[in-house]
C-alpha cells in the first residue's frame, strides 16, 4: 500500500503561469510609468508660458469678460484676475523668464483681442526666446514656431 504524501511548494506548470501573468503585466505597465517622468520635462519653457496666455484668454472669450494676466519674471510667478488665480509656472531646470520690467501686464478682451505692456522673453539652453501675441488675432507663440 502507498502511503500518501503531502505535497508543499507550486508544481513547475504553475510557477511559468505566474512568472509569465507577471512578465505581461509589467510589460503592459512599464512604458506608461516610464512615460510619467518624462511628462514634466517633454515641454519647453517656451510651450509652459504660451500655455498660460492661451488659457488666460480663452478664459475671457468663454466668459466674456476682460481678464488681467500679471507675471513676475523673476520668480515666474504670475496672477490671472478674473477668476483670482495665481501660481507659478514649472519651468525647467535652467530656464527662465526675463523682460525689461518687473512684472509683464497681458490684458485679454473677450473678443479675443490681447494688448501687453512689454514682451516677455524666456531664456534656455543659451538663446533668449519671445513670446509673441499677434494683438488683433490673439495667437500666442514663440519666434522658434
Amino acid at each position: 500500500m502507498r502511503s500518501r504524501r503531502l505535497r508543499r511548494g507550486f508544481t513547475l506548470i504553475e510557477l511559468v503561469v505566474v512568472i509569465a501573468l507577471m512578465a505581461v503585466i509589467v510589460g503592459v505597465s512599464a512604458p506608461a510609468l516610464a512615460s510619467l517622468d518624462h511628462r514634466a520635462t517633454d515641454s519647453s519653457a517656451v510651450d509652459v508660458a504660451i500655455a498660460l496666455l492661451r488659457r488666460s484668454r480663452t478664459s475671457a472669450i468663454d466668459r466674456a469678460i476682460a481678464v488681467h494676466l500679471t507675471i513676475d519674471p523673476s520668480n515666474a510667478r504670475y496672477w490671472v484676475y478674473p477668476p483670482e488665480t495665481s501660481g507659478v509656472l514649472a519651468m525647467r531646470l535652467g530656464a527662465k523668464l526675463v523682460a525689461r520690467v518687473p512684472r509683464v501686464h497681458y490684458w485679454f478682451s473677450p473678443d479675443g483681442e490681447t494688448q501687453v505692456d512689454e514682451p516677455l522673453f524666456v531664456r534656455q539652453n543659451g538663446t533668449s526666446l519671445p513670446v509673441i501675441i499677434e494683438p488683433w488675432t490673439g495667437e500666442v507663440r514663440s519666434a522658434s514656431r
